[in-house]
This record gives C-alpha cells, structure tokens and sequence, in this order.
C-alpha cells in the first residue's frame, strides 16, 4: 500500500521497531492487533492468517510468463534474466502477499537462478537471501494453498534449490511429496474409463487426449533434465538420447492435441545436441540440427496459426496454451533461436563455435 514502517505503526498504535520485528520474521503482533492491521492494509484477516482462498486465474500465470519471457529478451546473459526475474517475482509478492501463484512462481525463479549460483558462482551476494526467501514463501504455499498444482510445484522448485545448494536430504523430503509413476496407480489410469461410463465414447476420447498431454510433458521433462545431464558430462550420450527424444515427439505430434506439449522441449532437446555436437568438435552436425531446429519451429508456428483461426480449434485447449500460441510469433522464433547461438558461443568457445556460426 506504499506505507512506511512508521505509518503503518502510527495507524495501529504500536512502535516501528515492532513493525520492522514482523518484516524481518523476528518477531508476531499480538492477536489483538490482527483486525486493526487488516483494516490498515485493506485485506481481510483470513488473508493474514493465509486461509483466503487461492486466486488462482490462467490470465495470471500467462501474464507472468510473458513478462519473464521479455526479460529474458532483454537480458545480457541467462544469468542476469534469472536474477531480473527474481527481483521482479519478488515485488510482484510484496503488491501481492496472499497469492500463492506471485510465491510459487517467485520460488521456481529462484530455482532457475540456483543453477547459475552452484555452476558459475553468480550472485553470491544475493543468494542467502533469495534462497531464505524461497524456502519461506514455498513453505507458505504446502501448507496453505488449496490449489494442488501450486503446492506441487513449490516442493519441485524447493527440491532443485535444496540439491543445487548440496543439502540432499531436505531435497530428498520435498521430492518425496511429489506424485511418483512408480506405483502405476495413478488417477489418468481410471478417469478416461470413469469419463467413458458416464458420458459415452466421446467424452472417453477428450480424457483419455487430456492424460496423454500430462504423459507427454512428463516424458519429455524427463528425457530434457537427463539430456542436459549428459550434455556436460557424456556428450555421446547426450546425441544418442536427443536424437531417440526428438524422434519421440515426432511420434507424439502426429495426434495434434499432443504437439504443442512438445514445442519448448523439442527447442531444449535440439539446443542440448548441438551444444554436445561442438564439444565433440563435429561443426557440421550441429549445423544440420540447427537448420533441422529452424524447419520444426515453423511447422509449429503455422500449426498455432491454424489452431488460432477457428474457435472450435482452440476449444480443444485451455486458456494456458492458446497463451502460448499467441506468443509464439516471427519474433519469438528469433529470440529464442538467437538464443541458442548465445548459449553455443558462451559454452563452446573455440575454433567449433566460430565454424559453426560462419556455416549458419
């Protein structure tokens, strides 16, 4: 609301060293002083205890990516966008303190940004506080949120912050909470059947296509976290399972409901081989998935351009991903293509990288 500590204590009659003791986590105001306080910042005291519920809205979580994905654009360096983007998520927080989305979304910033803190040593100045930060607001978001997606997502990006900052076993608790396929139990097994029962083959149909979407992102996350793996530290494995993985989504993309879960995977999966292709010094390879790469990209815009022309296309996918289709423009392709020629040159400096800039 743009008070200062010492406004806010003047309006409920307490000190601003008590005020500031609430900020810090050092310190709670009495009970008594819960209805004052809710009506200084114009909330309710359900939203102060975090039992408001969620205000949970796709138009909310697409603003946010897009905004994350203009700071990427504008960034110098992957490094840079990822501290941008924590200070942004942060003060979207601080406008916003009951919205579990602003916290989550805030935490898995700050498990993007833990990469670049445990492999290059950035922003070690920032670090304690973000990752305190991130532990706080996720820890909120478990045991508040009503939304499971949110809460699933917080012990995900706790999980990454924990392993990338080496402590194993609290990043062993959170992925523990996770939903597992180990069991080959799971709800998508039954729900088409369910759908089926009740409401005949169609209504089969559109739920057994809405659990193949979840069974390919979650495929394709997989095959893209070990790829990645690989490419650091086995290159040849890292070709040989790109390859397998991008033969996979052309697979999957042959029933259209499933081809725009592999689009970002699909870019991941082709940055990661041509990254392996020059640490193995093979310039020419890399070339071709790159050009392979710029093929793909524009089966997949003209694919969106299709699916944006009729509303009985676009019935077929919820608000999130007709988001994402609308982002996907001329534009974004280049940005995101001048991307991977960013990551090449800033990994594989070198006579590969310079040979594989001049032939592109």
């Amino acid at each position: 609301m743009g008070l200062t500590q010492e406004e806010l204590s003047l309006q409920i009659g307490v000190t601003p060293q008590a005020v500031s003791r609430w900020e810090n986590g050092t310190g709670m105001p009495d009970v008594s002083l819960i209805v004052p306080i809710a009506k200084a910042l114009g909330i309710s005291t359900d939203s102060l205890f975090g039992l408001e519920s969620d205000k949970y809205d796709d138009s909310i979580y697409i603003e946010l990516r897009r905004k994350i994905e203009q700071i990427e654009a504008e960034s110098d360096s992957k490094a840079d966008a990822a501290l941008e983007c924590c200070k942004f998520m942060l003060k979207k927080i601080y406008e916003n303190p009951d919205n579990y989305i602003y916290s989550v979304y805030y935490v898995e910033q700050v498990a993007n940004l833990s990469r670049y803190v445990h492999y290059d040593n950035f922003a070690q100045d920032k670090w304690p506080e973000y990752r305190e930060l991130a532990i706080k607001y996720g820890s909120n978001a478990i045991r508040f949120s009503t939304e499971r997606e949110w809460v699933e997502r917080a012990h995900f990006a706790l999980s990454w912050i924990y392993i990338h900052d080496g402590n194993y076993a609290y990043a062993r608790e959170h992925i523990e909470q996770l939903p597992s396929v180990a069991s080959n139990r799971l709800q998508e097994s039954l729900l088409s059947q369910l759908a089926g029962f009740e409401g005949g083959i169609e209504k089969l149909e559109d739920t057994y296509l809405l659990n193949l979407q979840h069974f390919v992102r979650a495929i394709n996350k997989e095959n893209y976290y070990s790829i990645q793996s690989f490419a650091w530290g086995s290159p040849e494995k890292a070709i040989s399972y790109g390859e397998w993985a991008l033969e996979l989504m052309e697979k999957f993309s042959d029933i259209k409901e499933l081809k725009t879960y592999c689009r970002g995977f699909l870019r991941d999966i082709y940055r990661l081989i041509i990254f392996a292709e020059l640490r193995m010094n093979r310039v020419d390879d890399a070339v071709k998935h790159f050009n392979d790469l710029k093929v793909e990209m524009e089966k997949f815009y003209n694919y969106h351009q299709e699916v944006l022309s009729s509303d009985e296309n676009k019935s077929r996918y919820n608000d999130r991903s007709i988001g994402f289709m609308e982002v996907y423009t001329k534009d974004f392709i280049k940005t995101k293509q001048q991307e991977i020629i960013d990551f090449v040159m800033a990994n594989c400096p070198g006579e590969a990288a310079d040979s594989f800039m001049k032939k592109i």
